[in-house]
């Protein structure tokens, strides 16, 4: 069984630096957030990406994985679908960072779930539920009627 870097360092917080810092030692420096999730931004066009999900891809991997890829901040938030939702994604060819984000909206909306700016971040929630969400509507102004 393979576990997860994320597994480890759980696994290693709650063995050997919670205990410390009961006994009151000092608090390690924060990992900064960009090295868990390497974004390179690239002219478009000029980049390729390789699928590289296993099947049944819960979604927190499957939406690091996109985030790495497009730059863009996801807000994920538990609970319903979102705690369930697994994805199998067969991709063979080398894919461009609009082809992947895509192909990511289409492994959601498969699952129940949609995405819509909320700020900076990209929120997810459940398709059911963006009627009463606050989606923002944006009406262009160079109308000729």
């Amino acid at each position: 069984m393979r576990t997860s870097k994320t597994a480890m360092i759980l696994a290693w917080t709650l063995t050997v630096a919670m205990p410390a810092l009961a006994m009151g030692a000092a608090r390690p420096e924060p990992a900064a957030p960009a090295a868990a999730n390497s974004c390179r931004k690239l002219p478009p066009g000029k980049r390729m990406v390789k699928l590289n999900l296993k099947p049944d891809t819960g979604l927190p991997d499957l939406v690091a994985w996109i985030s790495a890829i497009t730059c863009k901040d996801f807000l994920l938030v538990g609970g319903g679908v979102a705690d369930s939702a697994k994805v199998t994604i067969v991709a063979p060819e080398l894919l461009s960072p609009e082809e992947a984000y895509r192909l990511f909206l289409d492994a959601l909306d498969s699952v129940g779930l949609t995405v819509y700016p909320a700020g900076r971040f990209m929120r997810i929630i459940e398709t059911s539920k963006a009627k009463s969400s606050p989606i923002p509507i944006y009406v262009s102004s160079d109308s000729t009627d």
